[in-house]
């Protein structure tokens, strides 16, 4: 992850600047900036107008990012329907991460349930990044003031899904990770009233699974903490997220509930949607 990135480009007046503050050291080596020029019902002249000038915006961007890092940067426009085409540039681009900005307003949950980025979240086959946006497009809220990897929160659910995206995580490990929180919850809607007897040696034993995890980290020169709270899920994300001021929340696309629907989970897609810091949605199989 994070070595290839598509970034889903809405605005042709990027700034690749911003891009460039929040991905340092995280080990990027080539970046494609992807505007799409929306169009359902084609109008061929129209469309090419547009798309001929959000390609001489946004390589104007490019020119003026390429002179202040070695990330090679190159910019596309396509036209169609957004998140099919980002999703097929990522594709031929063989990225293996999407960066793709969310609105964030009022009512929040509601503006984000049909965009872009969620069809792209959905749907994808590569990693996700999404940084929230606020309506003005003027600054990304979260996490922009310092480097994408400096203190990420990485909640488990210890299931195979979640476990595998950790192998995947651990890969970051050798690009400037520098310090991971480790968090489990209990779920207190599964465990309240009738299991909450056993929380205490359920504890016990999530207590060393989440050891493990953190030795593989601290083995690899990551400073680690980990906790456990009784919590539901999303919340406890959300809220640890927020009190210990993170960097980037990294979660599993599905944990331990499996639906017939696209390949993520209830837990992820609400973290995805209320969080404020950037979310890296890992699509480990």
């Amino acid at each position: 992850m994070l070595k290839r990135l598509v970034v889903a480009v809405s605005n042709p007046e990027f700034r690749v600047d911003q891009l460039l503050n929040l991905i340092a050291y995280s080990g990027v080596s080539e970046i494609a900036l992807v505007h799409c020029v929306e169009s359902v019902l084609s109008t061929p002249a129209r469309d090419q107008a547009l798309a001929n000038r959000a390609r001489e915006k946004l390589n104007r961007r490019v020119a003026e990012a390429a002179d202040h890092t070695d990330i090679s940067l190159h910019a596309e426009v396509h036209i169609g329907i957004p998140a099919q085409q980002i999703i097929q540039a990522a594709t031929e681009f063989a990225a293996n991460t999407i960066a793709i900005g969310a609105f964030i307003g009022i009512p929040r949950q509601e503006l984000f349930l049909g965009s872009t980025a969620l069809e792209i979240v959905r749907y994808a086959q590569t990693d996700v990044l999404v940084v929230h946006l606020t309506p003005e497009l003027q600054y990304v809220v979260g996490g922009l003031q310092r480097p994408l990897l400096d203190d990420v929160l990485f909640p488990t659910d210890f299931s195979d899904f979640s476990m595998a995206a950790f192998d995947d995580f651990l890969g970051l490990a050798d690009r400037q990770l520098r310090h991971v929180t480790l968090l489990h919850i209990q779920d207190v809607t599964h465990i309240d009233p009738h299991l909450m007897d056993r929380l205490p040696e359920f504890d016990a034993r999530d207590e060393q699974r989440l050891q493990n995890m953190a030795q593989s980290l601290t083995a690899r020169g990551v400073e680690v903490d980990y906790r456990i709270q009784l919590a539901v899920p999303e919340q406890s994300i959300i809220r640890t997220a927020l009190e210990l001021d993170v960097s980037c929340i990294a979660i599993g696309s599905r944990g331990r509930t499996i639906t017939d629907g696209p390949p993520w989970g209830s837990v992820s897609e609400r973290v995805v949607r209320r969080a404020d810091a950037p979310v890296l949605v890992i699509k480990a199989v």
